[in-house]
């Protein structure tokens, strides 16, 4: 009873908003958050400027590109095609335009280039643009919107555990925040910072926003329908960014509306939940037709976004049927969580393997378009997210029980990170391609929910000494070994960009390191 009391004060002395959540009430909690924070900044710069700190290595600015031609009144970007290439019968046959220059992978559609990456980041250059001399490479916005993920990984951990966990003790946010900005392939993205990982993680930053929103929204006894209508709005945002964030964003959608209609979080069971429904799917409404309009503005159809142009690999237009398929979630499974990472006696010790692009089920077949780039399996590299399991089992053992408020709000927040994880992660598994890039498309849902299991562990054990003592010596060393494993890989990759850029910052620490093993 007294534990019960001491946890409902400090909910209600807490600000209820996720936006405040670490300040006022706690030094020490801040005060770990905020060390945390500035602990996993500082080894963002240092990963992806190689070390060198103000030299961020440019390897693709499509974005800044792309803003260019949006302030020129331009859907595409102003770089022509070779006359070479538009004289091609099948200019997406990769054989065919062996030697032909053209930048790599953009869609080329009636003799002009386009990207089918999503257009709001490239929107989102267009205020910087006019004080920023020369051109934006793609590598600030990676590390812009990571920096964001992070914050509202941040937000989302404090919130919960003030909210739901908080006879937890607070020294266990700080490896629980470290990890979560840690955690591979977060650590990879950065070192290879390119395009492809601003779009993914614009995707997840804006639908992580979105997220925080509606979850402040609904956890107060009065729905507010401005915040509905702001996670609406970065949904919006999310999905302009990055196509697949409809699985997760749709799936919100849905949590949400059955949320409203049962009238949990409402003073009344009898309040009218559709105006809130309203207010939601507004901004969604009018973000779809923008979208459906840039895209038919471009290759004349509102569901085409440039992918069936693609100059890939692949010709994509000829394996349209073949892209996704059940038949390669078995070898995708296993490339992003099974399969052992090099070990070697010298500096970074791990390595990424090349995936296997056979068929590992014998009596499965697939097309030879399925490929693999290297890669590590999670289960090695970042064994945390073991813990995740734990806060899942709950909230759907608990689905249909008679919960209290606080108990039916965290189960909600549980089955919302779940969902988004599984659907992006089925939406990879079925696809053609396996890259390490994609797991940053379920790694921040998957690595709260791992947080959350660890601190739900600590609670179960109760005031048992032994047992808390073995949850948190398991739990702190699941984490070390997350923590490097991650960031070896990460430099293990980028080895190459340190030894060009800052060649004698590698050599000390392959000597250090050599010598201390």
């Amino acid at each position: 009873m007294k534990q019960d009391q001491q946890i409902n004060n400090g909910r209600q002395k807490g600000i209820t908003s996720p936006f405040f959540a670490f300040s006022g009430r706690d030094f020490g909690m801040a005060l770990a958050v905020i060390l945390g924070v500035l602990c996993i900044e500082a080894m963002y710069v240092f990963l992806i400027s190689a070390g060198t700190w103000h030299n961020w290595i440019t390897t693709t600015s499509y974005y800044d590109e792309l803003a260019k031609s949006f302030a020129g009144g331009k859907l595409w970007i102003e770089e022509k095609p070779d006359p070479a290439l538009l004289a091609l019968p099948n200019p997406y046959d990769p054989k065919a335009r062996s030697g032909i220059p053209y930048p790599q992978d953009v869609s080329l559609y009636k003799g002009r280039f386009y990207l089918y990456f999503g257009p709001v980041p490239a929107l989102i250059l267009l205020f910087f643009k006019p004080f920023v001399a020369g051109s934006i490479g793609d590598q600030y916005l990676v590390f812009g919107f990571m920096t964001g993920i992070l914050l509202l990984q941040v937000v989302l951990i404090v919130s919960v555990w003030r909210r739901f966990l908080f006879d937890v003790p607070f020294w266990l946010l700080l490896p629980g925040i470290l990890v979560s900005g840690l955690i591979s392939p977060f650590g990879w993205t950065l070192s290879l910072a390119s395009v492809y990982n601003a779009a993914i993680l614009s995707g997840q930053f804006f639908f992580l926003a979105g997220l925080c929103f509606a979850f402040s929204a609904l956890k107060q006894a009065q729905i507010s329908k401005g915040k509905l209508v702001l996670a609406g709005l970065f949904w919006v945002c999310a999905i302009g960014s990055r196509m697949t964030q409809v699985m997760p964003v749709g799936l919100m959608l849905i949590l949400i509306i059955i949320w409203l209609l049962r009238g949990q979080g409402t003073k009344s069971l009898h309040s009218n939940p559709y105006p809130a429904i309203v207010f939601l799917g507004i901004p969604l409404l009018v973000g779809a037709l923008g979208l459906g309009w840039y895209n038919w503005a471009r290759f004349n159809s509102i569901f085409e976004s440039g992918i069936t142009y693609q100059l890939a690999g692949v010709d994509l237009q000829k394996h349209q049927q073949e892209l996704f398929s059940y038949r390669y979630i078995g070898n995708n499974f296993f490339n992003y969580f099974l399969i052992k990472p090099s070990i070697n006696k010298k500096f970074p010790f791990l390595g990424p393997v090349k995936g296997i692009d056979e068929p590992i089920i014998k009596f499965v077949d697939f097309p030879d378009i399925y490929f693999s780039q290297e890669t590590a399996g999670l289960l090695y590299i970042a064994p945390f997210i073991l813990f995740s399991v734990i806060p899942i089992i709950y909230a759907f053992r608990n689905f249909r029980g008679e919960l209290k408020e606080g108990e039916r709000c965290y189960n909600w927040v549980v089955i919302s990170l779940f969902g988004s994880f599984f659907s992006s992660l089925l939406f990879f598994l079925s696809f053609f391609w396996a890259g390490v890039r994609y797991l940053a498309d379920f790694m921040p849902a998957l690595v709260m929910l791992s947080v959350f299991g660890f601190l739900q562990s600590y609670r179960y054990a109760g005031k048992s000494l032994i047992l808390r003592w073995l949850v948190v010596t398991i739990g702190l060393a699941l984490i070390a070994i997350t923590i490097v494993n991650s960031n070896l890989i990460a430099l293990s990759i980028s080895s190459a960009k340190y030894r060009e850029f800052n060649p004698e910052l590698w050599r000390q620490l392959t000597k250090f390191f050599n010598n201390l093993r």
